[in-house]
């Protein structure tokens, strides 16, 4: 997933999208204060109508006004392991407020820009090896955002999803990153750095559990619909694959905090907002 451009703070009515739900009492309560901001669902239909005119995700405008007010798979893993959500703070991140609420800067950095420049690269070379590993062939799709039918406050956009070239079946996601720092390293040398998102054991690849694209994965799946991803690191010199399976257990211990975040600073952060409509409008 790509990271949003800046804009303007606007509410999930007035930029034409969804009006947050309420995932439980407190966000049901916290959620009814807040003027134009209602309990919601998606249908599947919805959700799949979003999907596709968000492809394209950040040239996209439609996937930019999606994203607002919502919390992203991207943002998921700053949010989840924040002091506000476990307790450790009342001061909520203002800069994650910010991602969330769509006033986010859109400057890039170095690293972000090489992504960006080598993403196709590391699809094509990962539908090659994928291909030949599996012994029947796959293609990529590209997606939009998924928008999660019964927290429509929580989203994600995954780099792809793997179908079957011959059926046309959805088989995963696809996650694809093309580290910067370690761009002239095979991903083996690069899993020798302690801070790196994968470790290997012979020439096998995994997704550390503890590593914030951990939680990004998860959100991803959660919000899709699909079980299972593959999780891409693409270097010059070698293309790994790490597979990773939904993770029940984990994802229930995380979604509460994500659900904190959402009620104790999104929702009231849109209230003000609304409030101070409301002057603006009378005076």
């Amino acid at each position: 997933p790509r990271k949003a451009d800046g804009g303007a703070i606007k509410s999930p009515v007035a930029s034409g999208g969804v009006k947050p739900p309420a995932t439980s009492d407190a966000a049901s309560k916290a959620q009814g204060r807040a003027k134009g901001l209602s309990p919601a669902s998606l249908s599947s239909e919805k959700v799949a109508e979003v999907e596709r005119e968000t492809r394209g995700q950040w040239r996209n405008p439609e996937w930019h006004k999606w994203r607002e007010n919502r919390i992203t798979a991207s943002l998921a893993p700053r949010i989840s392991n924040s002091k506000f959500v476990n307790g450790r703070t009342s001061e909520v991140p203002q800069s994650y407020l910010k991602a969330v609420v769509g006033s986010g800067s859109g400057v890039r950095s170095p690293a972000m820009n090489w992504g960006v420049r080598n993403e196709k690269k590391a699809v094509e070379a990962y539908e090659a090896l994928k291909s030949s590993t599996a012994k029947k062939p796959v293609k990529v799709k590209e997606c939009g955002l998924f928008v999660d039918k019964d927290k429509p406050w929580l989203a994600g956009s995954p780099d792809g999803i793997v179908q079957d070239a011959n059926t046309g079946k959805d088989l995963r996601l696809l996650e694809v990153k093309c580290p910067y720092k370690h761009r002239n390293k095979t991903v083996a040398e690069a899993c020798r750095d302690d801070t790196f998102c994968l470790e290997n054991e012979g020439s096998a690849y995994s997704l550390k559990k503890t590593h914030p694209y951990y939680t990004q994965v998860q959100c991803q799946m959660k919000v899709s619909g699909l079980d299972k991803t593959d999780f891409v690191v693409h270097t010059k010199k070698e293309t790994a694959i790490a597979p990773v399976d939904f993770d029940p257990v984990f994802w229930k211990q995380t979604v509460p905090k994500l659900e904190k975040f959402y009620t104790d600073a999104v929702v009231p952060y849109l209230e003000e907002k609304n409030r101070s409509a409301v002057w603006a409008n009378e005076e």
